[in-house]
């Protein structure tokens, strides 16, 4: 099975990337922050721990956390989201594993692990290659006012906490541009993925 991370910053179009990949080539796709969400469900592997860091105050009746709240609280303490992430990403990545395995012993021979902190969370055991999807500034911020509730001074915020280009590039083994017309994305997909089964 081939295995690759799609990693980038907001507003680069990963999703739209993996969409791709699943409808043309059948692709299992991992969305690490889908699965962040599951693992600190009720009966989630990392809910006790979760529990233990934010207490009963970020619980919501249903016994669910409250997201906006914690997410209140980790947007003003850099030290916070580090625990946060001790917490998740180990529960995140042997989620990732078990779901690999499963896809390939239903035959899957192509899966994708999409991050936004692919580099960090450290996938490097896992995927054959890092994929960067790049798109520029303007079209960034322009693609994320059009689809999510949200306001240029927070997309700048969340920018700015992301890893730089020149990061992405050195670590990755392919760059995809997506700031223009999809078709352009697709032949570079198409172009890569090619190359990978030959």
């Amino acid at each position: 099975m081939i295995v690759i991370g799609i990693t980038g910053g907001i507003g680069c179009g990963k999703s739209q990337v993996c969409l791709y990949l699943k409808e043309k080539y059948g692709a299992e796709i991992l969305m690490a922050d889908t699965i962040a969400h599951e693992v600190i469900e009720p009966g989630g592997e990392a809910y006790e721990e979760y529990y233990a860091l934010f207490g009963k105050e970020c619980l919501l009746p249903d016994g669910f956390f409250d997201r906006k709240k914690i997410g209140d609280r980790a947007f003003k303490d850099p030290a916070l989201i580090e625990k946060m992430n001790s917490i998740i990403h180990p529960a995140v990545k042997r989620t990732i594993i078990s779901r690999i395995r499963q896809a390939e012993k239903d035959g899957k021979d192509l899966c994708v692990i999409e991050a936004a902190l692919l580099i960090e969370a450290g996938y490097r055991d896992i995927c054959r290659e890092y994929w960067y999807i790049y798109a520029d500034l303007d079209t960034r911020v322009s693609r994320l006012l059009q689809s999510r509730d949200i306001t240029e001074g927070k997309i700048a915020s969340i920018m700015q906490r992301q890893q730089a280009e020149e990061v992405y590039r050195q670590e990755c083994e392919y760059t995809i541009d997506n700031s223009g017309d999809f078709r352009f994305t697709a032949e570079a997909i198409d172009t890569r993925i090619r190359s990978l089964r030959e």
